[in-house]
């Protein structure tokens, strides 16, 4: 009897390798380097415990090809911005910045929620705010201020609740632009 249990446990442990082994493979290659991620999660021991790398690498590939619920991801987002640079010079910048204001929103997003300090609500204002500083032809200066916050918030410089809708731009500008 105790032989059979642990051949039936070796048989589920095995099948639950090959699974994680199968994404671990399938990464896909528009995502940063999927082992950056793994020491991200490895670094934070309260979130390992609440949560599988699997769920966080699952995490990670919604923020960066979004998901049912948020259709457009990070990737999407870098696309559109960087298309709207002209200079090739200011282009390539951007693109830096934008990739590595991805992989610090993404690993620290992914968290479990109980843990992460990089909650949706943020998520979505700098998605905003990049948005609107594309129509503003403003897309430096806005991911410049988005990179502070990501650090800021990171390096506990400000508190999550100073994030807000009108951090960026003001409710009455967005109302004039309406009348």
């Amino acid at each position: 009897m105790t032989i059979r249990i642990l051949i039936l446990l070796a048989m589920g442990w095995l099948g639950g390798c090959a699974t994680s082994a199968d994404r671990h493979a399938a990464w896909p290659a528009s995502l940063p380097a999927q082992a950056g991620f793994a020491e991200f999660y490895l670094q934070d021991h309260r979130n390992a415990e609440l949560q599988s790398l699997d769920q966080y690498l699952a995490w990670v590939e919604r923020f960066y090809q979004g998901w049912d619920l948020y259709p457009t991801g990070w990737n999407q987002i870098s696309r559109d911005l960087a298309g709207k640079i002209t200079d090739p010079g200011v282009k390539r910048e951007i693109a830096a910045k934008l990739r590595r204001l991805g992989i610090a929103i993404a690993a620290e997003w992914a968290k479990d929620n109980s843990v992460r300090r990089i909650t949706t609500r943020h998520v979505g204002i700098w998605g905003n705010a990049l948005q609107k500083s594309a129509e503003r032809a403003e897309i430096p200066n806005i991911v410049d201020r988005v990179l502070d916050d990501v650090d800021n918030l990171l390096n506990n410089r400000i508190a999550a609740d100073v994030i807000t809708e009108n951090r960026f731009y003001a409710e009455e500008d967005v109302l004039n632009e309406i009348n």
